[in-house]
């Protein structure tokens, strides 16, 4: 390489430093996915979306809190088969891509180091690595609404604000077809800017994004559930909504467990995590303070929006339902770790306390991403031995994990937490299965039948597995 075409090199890298800088924290975050939680299996809810599009598999009853956005990001590689490596694996690549351009408009903001720095604050976030491969929407939304917010502010400074704009309307869309009224709280400080200084551009194409979610979740309402008063209703009715202060619960949740809730010990407020969290609202504010942008306090009100939603009117706590907040606040975040940097003693203080955040992290997630491998790894062992038990298509599984199993064998599933029902009479689901006469069995790892009905029905021993002796229930011959 001659001295002109290495200088240009050179000049090439330093005024795209940025972005490689991005690009690097993106590939990384795809590697470590690669190598931790790629072989994680299924949990409750990706068993219930992938289903509705795997291969093979019966399509899991579909409830109303639910959306289809997942099912579209899925569809590429589950249509093709069901394999939950080939899904991670798949999801793995989308993921960070899907962080690299999220965070992407935030560069051409002038954003500087902000923008690469948020996306490693984000991506380092042991849920953020948990769930970047999961069948689950909040991930996809974190990312949506990052690059939604982004470009609508940069439509602003636009003299030809088109691609922009086509943009805020896709990143919107794609979040309110995977959770409708998350991408409206996210939305509802976009929409309110908008409307005060009058600024019909971004407010029209926010808008016109928020429409394609929720006019999907409409059709789908007066279809399936009874119109969209009813669908509303049930889905409060299953995820506890209401005037609530959850703030305890998710200051508990912070290094898991994956749900506080059905009686689930969330334990104490771990204070290693509690101090990264404190730290949030400061470093926000500093970062507010020295940036000076109208992008910076954007991302800063969409992301305190969400975060209100969740902490105000659903009465549980799930660490997921934050990483969209988390993925937005990590802008202004970054840009108060940067003004620390101006001096040395910021510097220092602020290199210590991003050590210190990203030890804290990766020790919560071989932790808790040990325990969910552990917890999901019976799913596997259990679906073999069903095979070797004779069980074989079509078939119906009801119980524990009966949807993860059901998902592996190819059967239909109904999946129960502690009621199993049938106390008066059979549950109506497997009465349905026997009536089309399909192999039924019932899953549980009590040693006792859980429920007056199964009293009748023969117990088959399928082994200790996971320290847990499991027994699939078969109804008396007819």
């Amino acid at each position: 390489m001659d001295e002109v075409t290495a200088g240009r090199a050179r000049a090439w890298i330093g005024a795209h430093r940025a972005h490689l800088a991005l690009a690097l924290v993106a590939g990384g975050y795809t590697a470590l996915q690669l190598a931790l939680t790629v072989r994680i299996g299924l949990g409750w809810d990706e068993s219930v979306y992938l289903s509705q599009v795997a291969r093979g598999v019966p399509a899991a009853e579909y409830t109303a809190p639910r959306a289809r956005g997942v099912q579209l990001l899925a569809a590429p590689i589950a249509v093709l088969t069901p394999s939950v490596t080939a899904i991670r694996v798949y999801l793995s690549l989308l993921s960070g891509l899907a962080l690299f351009l999220a965070y992407l408009p935030w560069l051409r903001l002038r954003t500087g180091v902000v923008a690469p720095l948020a996306a490693a604050l984000f991506a380092g976030l042991w849920l953020s690595l948990l769930y970047a491969n999961a069948a689950m929407p909040n991930m996809w939304v974190a990312y949506s609404g990052v690059a939604g917010v982004g470009l609508a502010c940069l439509a602003e400074t636009r003299p030809q604000p088109r691609a922009a704009t086509a943009g805020v309307v896709a990143a919107f869309a794609l979040a309110s077809l995977l959770r409708p009224m998350d991408a409206t709280w996210l939305a509802l400080p976009l929409l309110a800017y908008g409307i005060a200084r009058r600024r019909p551009r971004p407010l029209l194409a926010t808008a016109a994004g928020l429409a394609i979610g929720w006019g999907e979740w409409l059709a789908e309402a007066l279809w399936t559930f009874g119109g969209p008063l009813a669908r509303l209703h049930a889905a409060g009715a299953e995820n506890a909504t209401g005037l609530h202060f959850s703030l305890p619960d998710h200051l508990r949740a912070l290094n898991g467990p994956l749900l506080c809730r059905f009686g689930t010990d969330c334990g104490g407020v771990p204070l290693t995590q509690a101090a990264w969290f404190a730290a949030v609202p400061v470093l926000a504010a500093l970062g507010v303070a020295a940036a000076r942008r109208r992008a910076v306090v954007a991302a800063l009100a969409c992301g305190l929006s969400l975060a209100v939603s969740y902490l105000f009117t659903v009465g549980y706590a799930a660490p997921r339902f934050l990483l969209p907040a988390y993925a937005l606040l990590a802008l202004p975040v970054a840009a108060g770790v940067t003004r620390l940097c101006r001096r040395r003693a910021g510097a220092v203080l602020a290199f210590i306390g991003l050590l210190g955040y990203f030890a804290v992290q990766v020790r919560t997630l071989v932790v808790e991403g040990g325990d969910v491998y552990a917890a999901r790894a019976a799913a596997p062992a259990v679906a073999a031995r069903l095979k070797r038990a004779g069980m074989r298509p079509p078939c119906f599984l009801y119980g524990r994990d009966a949807l993860q199993i059901g998902y592996l064998t190819g059967c239909a599933a109904h999946g129960v937490y502690r009621h199993y029902g049938g106390t008066v009479s059979v549950p109506s689901s497997i009465t349905a299965a026997l009536g089309r006469r399909e192999w039924v069995g019932v899953l549980t790892t009590t040693q006792r039948p859980p429920a007056p009905f199964l009293t009748t029905w023969t117990p088959l021993d399928l082994g200790l597995v996971k320290g847990k002796r499991w027994r699939v229930y078969v109804p008396p011959p007819t």
